[in-house]
């Protein structure tokens, strides 16, 4: 054996965190990545809070399954064409290809723990984002940068047919009543 496997110890915020542009706006925390110095290869993992009316896009990976566990807050999710509530406690699994999206209907920040196998969506929060820390203001909301297509698909993400539809695009959602339907048909 070339090396001895090191324990990844992070202290609550001291991952490296990003503040995230619409629709999400909130931010990020990368809590490991291949990029850390002794971590392991093949995952990264962070976390990530949506404020009110903050969403994820619907999306998917072409060849990541990412995991998800609900920390705090809840949610509207997209989940494989089907809208879910989703709360604190929640743990979510979504394979290669599997469409999914969230939306913090509430009053609350929603927050959960993601994890990519293999890793790569740090590199998409990172380039899109804005380094967030002690003494730097919070500019969101902030826009989507121009090149946010072309990041996706040089990351983590494939190309959706058919795109999202709205609420679940890339517009940010200004008028909470568009969620009032979603909110009824979800199981």
């Amino acid at each position: 054996m070339t090396g001895t496997p090191r324990m990844i110890v992070v202290p609550p915020g001291q991952g490296e965190q990003h503040w995230q542009p619409q629709p999400a706006n909130g931010w990020i925390e990368v809590l490991t990545s291949p990029r850390m110095a002794g971590a392991p290869a093949g995952v990264s993992a962070g976390l990530q809070e949506l404020p009110p009316l903050g969403k994820i896009r619907e999306h998917a990976h072409p060849a990541q399954t990412e995991i998800f566990w609900v920390v705090s807050g809840q949610c509207l999710a997209r989940l494989d064409g089907v809208v879910r509530r989703i709360a604190a406690g929640t743990f979510m699994v979504a394979p290669a290809h599997v469409r999914h999206g969230f939306i913090n209907d509430g009053a609350e920040p929603f927050r959960m723990l993601w994890m990519l196998v293999p890793a790569g969506l740090e590199d998409f929060f990172i380039a899109v984002g804005r380094p967030k820390g002690p003494g730097l203001p919070d500019p969101t909301p902030y826009p989507r940068p121009a090149e946010t297509g072309s990041i996706e698909l040089a990351t983590v993400f494939e190309t959706l047919d058919p795109p999202p539809a709205p609420p679940w695009d890339t517009a940010p959602i200004t008028d909470p009543a568009v969620l009032e339907p979603l909110r009824r048909a979800a199981v």
